[in-house]
């Protein structure tokens, strides 16, 4: 036996098999990293059982925020990952920058002064209140939605108003801010009867989630990331289950470019925003790297009842080459798209609902021929888009005259309320197939529109 037991170590050795660190392990904001990470005595940050798990590790988070990011990569040779919350257990990260001390400043009533660093200048930058409800984002009745899970305002932390002075600070009737790049200072109001003890400032930027790579096969549930975003770039086969990404200053809450087999369940995604401006729920891209094919697996993403709320540009878009499955889903309130995509992207849509977007459904853009693209479409079934400000369903082709046009295909799809019902542009090409449309203002534009079945109205 001994014999045996020690040819097993000589062969698992030989091969570089190292056992190294723990395969569960457990973190709670009352722990301490000089603790062994189990669950009585669990590590303090998530860095700590990052740095003591083995290749193959499941890391369980007690409830409450951690100031800190996660790091995918940061366990060299690590190969599978399980980050969860506990049952039952709320776990946020807490990203960007903390203002939680100011001095009040002398000869105004509600300004206070601190020294912050700003990520930008943008007059698109935003700084959030924590924790502090938007009015301007209370729910109705009228559009109560179970993926909205019983939440009274879709936002619940207040953005502040840029302004140009220290005196529009003052004079402002709602929390508002003033920078003054040149002196590095702050100047800001908070909302009434708060404090910054309890509910501070948080200037988004940094990272959330990150260092994404194909060798490490990854599986989150129940972990949101406030103030930075999750970035699964390089994340292929990575399944996300119930996280949240909201108040992000970068190119999409949830980011997946170059991955391929990602899957994100019941996750929430709101009020990414860019210095330009945009800024979307769930994005994705493929970019054509020398030596790859142009019809190889570079990004296939499958949505299944997400929501995307309140974000500056799209609240959810694909882009060159990616293949996108969206199965129901909430995307309401954001900027541009419900759920628009372009530059060759190719999606399928079962039973999602665009609401009081600028667009509800879109396939849009040129077809980048330099990325191996081709013309973008959209087969959605079952769909539903309600009282966005321009078209319920669009479809637009921009290039030279000549090219390969995008591509729409509705079947059994409703429109309501909108501006336009069912639209295309430049000869792009929409099909309806038993789609209904009630009280738009027009129900169809375009003269590239093929209508299979009846059209209601």
């Amino acid at each position: 036996m001994k014999k045996i037991i020690f040819c097993l170590f000589a062969l698992f050795c030989g091969a570089g098999f190292v056992w190294s660190g723990n395969a569960v392990a457990y973190v709670s904001t009352t722990g301490s990293d000089a603790n062994d990470g189990t669950f009585s005595r669990p590590y303090r940050t998530i860095r700590k059982a990052l740095e003591e798990t083995s290749a193959d590790a499941t890391l369980v988070i007690r409830g409450g925020d951690y100031h800190e990011a996660i790091n995918i990569s940061q366990k060299p040779g690590r190969r599978s990952l399980l980050i969860k919350a506990y049952a039952g257990e709320r776990v946020r990260l807490l990203g960007g920058q903390c203002v939680d001390k100011a001095e009040p400043l002398p000869g105004y009533r509600k300004v206070l002064k601190a020294r912050a660093g700003l990520p930008s200048t943008s007059p698109h930058y935003r700084i959030f209140q924590h924790d502090v409800d938007d009015p301007s984002t209370l729910v109705p009745a009228a559009e109560h939605h179970p993926l909205q899970r019983g939440k009274a305002y879709r936002c619940s932390s207040l953005p502040l108003a840029r302004v140009a002075s220290i005196e529009a600070v003052e004079a402002a009737s709602s929390p508002s801010y003033y920078y003054d790049e040149s002196a590095g200072f702050l100047y800001f109001s908070l909302a009434e009867g708060t404090d910054l003890a309890g509910h501070p400032l948080y200037l988004p930027g940094g990272k959330g989630v990150y260092g994404g790579n194909d060798a490490v096969v990854l599986s989150m549930i129940g972990i949101e990331s406030l103030y930075a975003p999750f970035d699964l770039s390089r994340c292929s086969g990575a399944r996300i289950v119930d996280c949240a990404a909201m108040y992000v200053f970068a190119g999409g809450c949830f980011m997946y470019h170059m991955s391929s087999g990602i899957e994100l369940v019941r996750c929430e995604a709101a009020r990414a925003f860019t210095e330009s401006g945009n800024g979307d729920g769930f994005n994705g891209h493929a970019h054509l790297l020398e030596g790859n094919h142009p019809q190889a697996k570079h990004t296939s993403v499958t949505l299944v009842d997400c929501w995307s709320h309140d974000n500056y540009d799209d609240g959810y878009s694909n882009h060159e080459r990616c293949e996108g499955v969206v199965r129901g889903g909430l995307f309401e309130y954001n900027g541009k798209f419900g759920i628009g995509s372009g530059y060759g992207a190719h999606e399928t849509v079962y039973d999602a609902v665009c609401r009081k977007n600028r667009y509800g459904f879109a396939i849009c853009s040129e077809i980048l021929q330099d990325e191996g693209g081709y013309a973008s479409q959209m087969f959605a079934y079952g769909c539903v888009s309600e009282a966005n400000r321009e078209s319920g369903y669009w479809v637009n082709t921009s290039g030279s005259p000549g090219a390969d046009k995008n591509s729409m295909y509705l079947y059994g799809c409703l429109s309501f309320g909108n501006k336009v019902g069912f639209e295309s542009q430049d000869g792009s090409y929409l099909e309806l197939v038993d789609c209904k449309d009630a009280g738009s203002s027009v129900v169809c534009r375009g003269a590239a529109v093929r209508r299979l079945a009846r059209l209601v109205d």
